[in-house]
């Protein structure tokens, strides 16, 4: 079979592997679907680190089980799966909280669990990880449930009030999954921050009000709307340091800043500014599993307006050109789905 294996920064290469076998609780999947996130892009440049040479990646995926293991009960051959990426230890008492995604010993499928990832004609996962959902939601559409799951936590963990009126700095696809989550739950007024024009006609699409932050002064536009230029929520979906400042410069008194995005190392913040204005900053990684399951409804729901998100397909033998496209910016897209 096929693999795409990543060789060191701006190296993918395909590649010839045996089949890998499912061994107890796990399973076999055939690919169908695999979507290049940014975390992806960053560990190709090795810009973020968190990819190491000889792996595959993708963790955003769809898969049909070809194969069971031994104990295997939740899941059977020729049933689709959108792919929970995620598999913590099940000992620690994070996981015995169902804080999987913030076990020490987490592995997370096409990051750091070892050789395999979805890249690959086929590939295998714990049965825990393999959460089967209906024949009629496109596999394209459904590896959104990753990216949609990140955002449902994100707004779990802010617990914004009923009317809130908040805003998202970043029109990625965390940013657009954000919105769509905030809107299915009945806020009205959400902003949303980019200075990629594309982006910010999608966010329209979704239901925000888009602000262009080389065109617009952010504050001015939300206290022409809102009669107030701080908001009590932020999230920040894009990871840089100027962006969680921006964040900040926006959030009122007694507010809460989501941070999402985790791309830069650091960031400063003023120290007297946090403390007086009782600012609170919450850290967001990753999901649980209650997330995701909701995130697979919310596809359900939304099927047509989140195939607004897929710029583009490509083959494995196509990727490493696209990613290497993404990375230096040549191309702009909100999701790159691979086809292997």
């Amino acid at each position: 079979m096929k693999i795409l294996e990543y060789n060191g920064p701006w190296d993918m290469t395909i590649s010839e592997s045996p089949k890998p076998e499912a061994g107890p609780n796990e399973v076999l999947l055939k690919s169908e679907s695999v979507g290049i996130c940014g975390s992806d892009v960053h560990g190709f440049t090795g810009e973020s680190g968190r990819r190491k040479p000889g792996m595959v990646m993708g963790h955003e995926a769809v898969g049909t089980v070809v194969n069971v293991g031994k104990g295997v009960t939740s899941v059977k051959p020729g049933q689709r799966v959108a792919i929970f990426p995620i598999l913590g230890c099940g000992t620690c008492e994070y996981c015995q909280k169902g804080w999987e995604h913030i076990c020490p010993n987490k592995r997370i499928l096409g990051v750091n669990a070892g050789k395999w990832g979805a890249m690959a004609d086929f590939y295998t996962c714990h049965e825990r990880q393999a959460f089967p959902f209906t024949e009629e939601i496109n596999p394209d559409i459904g590896l959104f449930a990753e990216p949609l799951a990140v955002a449902t936590h994100a707004v779990n963990l802010m617990q914004p009030a009923k009317g809130d009126t908040l805003a998202i700095v970043g029109a990625g696809t965390i940013g657009l999954a954000l919105t769509m989550v905030l809107r299915d739950r009945g806020f009205e007024k959400v902003f949303t921050l980019d200075k990629i024009d594309e982006k910010l006609a999608l966010a329209a699409k979704f239901g925000a009000i888009p602000i262009h932050v080389d065109r617009q002064e952010p504050a001015d536009v939300i206290e022409h709307q809102v009669g107030r230029r701080h908001l009590g929520g932020i999230f920040e979906a894009v990871g840089s340091a100027v962006t969680v400042r921006a964040c900040y410069d926006l959030c009122d008194f007694g507010g809460t800043i989501v941070l999402v995005g985790n791309l830069a190392k650091e960031f400063t913040l003023p120290l007297q500014g946090v403390t007086s204005n009782e600012t609170t900053i919450k850290g967001s990684y990753g999901f649980n599993r209650k997330d995701f399951a909701s995130a697979i409804q919310l596809v359900s729901k939304n099927q047509k307006i989140l195939q607004l998100l897929v710029s583009g397909t490509c083959t494995l033998e196509e990727t490493p050109k696209v990613m290497t496209q993404l990375a230096k910016g040549e191309r702009t897209a909100i999701k790159m789905v691979i086809h292997p």
